[in-house]
């Protein structure tokens, strides 16, 4: 979660994010899970940048939640996200050839379109 933040909620990010009109192209927003206290357990981000393709920006699980159906949840709710505007594959690029990440991502049936970016059909 730290990582996610760093590199991705920056208030600078976050607000040109925000004023630009109707958004940047293609995203479609943040998704939050929370557990029934409220505390934040995992959030997603994704959007169509180009007709047809749906792209995982972001996607992270505190520790203590992972092996839950968390991750797994947010990906169904971006994934229908994506759908509903257009998507027929969905795309991911990963930090790292060995990402910790990469076995969940193939569970969902992703595969290798080279070493770090990863595309299902949807």
């Amino acid at each position: 979660m730290r990582r996610l933040i760093s590199a991705q909620c920056a208030l600078p990010r976050i607000r040109a994010e925000i004023e630009i009109p109707g958004g940047a192209p293609g995203w479609l927003g943040w998704l939050v899970a929370t557990d029934t206290e409220g505390a934040i357990v995992g959030a997603a981000a994704g959007g169509v940048p180009v007709p047809g393709e749906g792209e995982v920006y972001a996607l992270a699980v505190a520790d203590g939640s992972r092996r839950r159906g968390v991750g797994t949840a947010l990906m169904a709710a971006a994934t229908q996200r994506m759908r509903d505007f257009g998507a027929r594959d969905q795309r991911v690029e990963l930090p790292a050839e060995s990402d910790p990440a990469l076995p969940f991502y193939r569970h969902l049936g992703f595969a290798a379109l080279s070493p770090r970016r990863w595309s299902r059909a949807l």
